[in-house]
């Protein structure tokens, strides 16, 4: 689970999942993300479902957001 808004999946984070593993995570803009999962197959990270909608911090860095 991640606590953190992102724009978008990062690839650490999918290099980290086995296959078979699950990441929930915040998608969006920073104050209004949908709460999704996705799980790791062979190859690629795919979405499975919106689990639902929530307010979060962004994560700002290399991998998330850029600074202002």
């Amino acid at each position: 689970m991640v606590c953190a808004a992102f724009p978008r999946v990062p690839e650490p984070l999918v290099d980290q999942l086995r296959t078979g593993g699950r990441l929930v995570q915040p998608i969006g803009h920073g104050g209004q993300e949908h709460v999704e999962l996705c799980e790791r197959w062979a190859h690629k990270l795919v979405h499975r479902r919106t689990v639902t909608a929530a307010r979060f911090v962004r994560l700002y860095g290399a991998h998330g957001y850029d600074q202002r």
